[in-house]
């Protein structure tokens, strides 16, 4: 009976959210697409009187030739006073800071009432990286994916980062279930709840947030941090998840993730020494030691994708189930001023380091690739100038390095 019950008073609520959506221009569907601790995620379509009144959507979803959103329905009666008052407008604001880029998944409107907030999101159909990397290991009888793929999917996630940090927002809680991938593989950085905006880059934060298994050594050792450096330390998870299939570090107590930590990734054989070595570089427990984004972009191992930027047309993948939220405490924030000035964008090759520190569902084969670009001048964009300087050693392999530089706007993606 009691479970009777609570179904009616889902489908009463579930109701009363359809009316609530359609009344702003929405058709919200039955289907779910994804759920955390307070908020759940439903397909939608926009009706063309809402599109006339939205300029940012009607000319996002032009270029996609659909209707299709992502509504995400947070239950702000029933979330904690924190969640609603601090994280939730976290969440809003760095999506809007970050609004135009091709690989973070766009904010269109958000309203909201009483009892519920509504954020009208872009649509990522192919669910997660998490996802993706299982269903192609299945497929391959091989844990992890192509390298090839890898690393096309890498410069994506860099690109995004990049546009974040340049945005003064630090995500904080990178890992592959907060990545997704839309119909044509490009991917989206998705999640920012737990991110921090702030003017200056070299804040110091000391909240404990993220997933255990993609969190920085630093954090796991309550310092204060450097949150784009933490952030580099996550990528370097992202990357050796993508590679192998699994994670580089995995324990539930932080003194036995520490002592993991310390003694460095164990890789696959077959894998590239060249993969190895910007995993390392990122893997790096002193955080100033760790490579910056731009010296991942231009690192040995990523040079094929700064000439060929295809997006990977994922494998059907099932739905994700609901992934529980992390409790976290306020943020006590200074500024440090002794700390290294940020890297220079002209910064560009890696400086030598001393030494080294240190989940399955089925699905198809990937699709061949396509390019995946978006036009006009305010969408993502990267541009790398090289020029030739002999001699210098990158990736642990002698090469030609490029002299690039480096600029990220609002915009498409341009390789010269």
């Amino acid at each position: 009976m009691k479970a009777a019950g609570r179904q009616k008073l889902d489908q009463r609520a579930f109701l009363k959210q359809v009316h609530e959506c359609r009344d702003k221009g929405y058709l919200l569907s039955f289907k779910k697409i994804g759920s955390g601790a307070f908020s759940k995620v439903y397909l939608a379509y926009a009706t063309q009187e809402r599109m006339q009144h939205n300029s940012k959507l009607a000319s996002d979803l032009r270029g996609k030739r659909h209707s299709m959103v992502a509504i995400k329905i947070v239950s702000t009666a029933e979330a904690p006073v924190e969640f609603s008052r601090k994280f939730l407008p976290r969440e809003i604001s760095s999506l809007n800071a970050t609004y135009k880029h091709l690989n973070v998944v766009q904010l269109y409107e958000t309203f909201e009432n009483s009892r519920r907030t509504y954020l009208v999101l872009e649509l990522a159909a192919r669910g997660d990286l998490l996802e993706h990397i299982n269903a192609v290991s299945a497929h391959r009888c091989c844990p992890g994916l192509e390298e090839e793929e890898a690393r096309r999917l890498l410069w994506q996630l860099v690109s995004a980062v990049a546009h974040c940090h340049n945005s003064g927002i630090v995500h904080r809680d990178l890992k592959c279930e907060n990545i997704l991938l839309d119909d044509r593989g490009c991917l989206k950085l998705s999640d920012f709840g737990f991110a921090h905006q702030s003017r200056f880059k070299n804040t110091l934060l000391s909240t404990f947030c993220g997933s255990m298994a993609y969190t920085a050594p630093e954090i796991l050792m309550s310092k204060k941090y450097n949150g784009e450096q933490a952030d580099l330390w996550s990528l370097g998870v992202i990357l050796y998840a993508m590679v192998t299939g699994k994670l580089p570090f995995k324990e539930r107590q932080p003194h036995r993730m520490l002592y993991l930590m310390r003694c460095g990734p164990a890789f696959r054989p077959g894998l590239s020494p060249e993969c190895q070595d910007l995993i390392r570089g990122l893997l790096q427990l002193r955080p100033r030691a760790r490579l910056g984004l731009q010296q991942v972009a231009t690192h040995h191992w990523m040079l094929p994708a700064a000439h060929a930027l295809f997006c990977i047309t994922p494998s059907t993948i099932p739905e994700k189930p609901e992934k529980p939220q992390l409790r976290t405490s306020p943020d006590n924030v200074e500024t440090n001023t002794n700390s290294d000035p940020p890297r220079s964008l002209l910064q560009l090759w890696r400086p030598q380091l001393q030494g080294t520190s240190h989940e399955s569902v089925s699905g198809l084969a990937p699709e061949p690739l396509g390019v995946c670009l978006r036009q006009g001048a305010d969408s993502a964009r990267f541009e790398l100038w090289s020029m030739e300087m002999a001699g210098h050693e990158v990736g642990r392999s002698r090469h030609t390095p490029l002299l690039s530089f480096i600029r990220s706007m609002p915009g498409h993606y341009l390789v010269s």
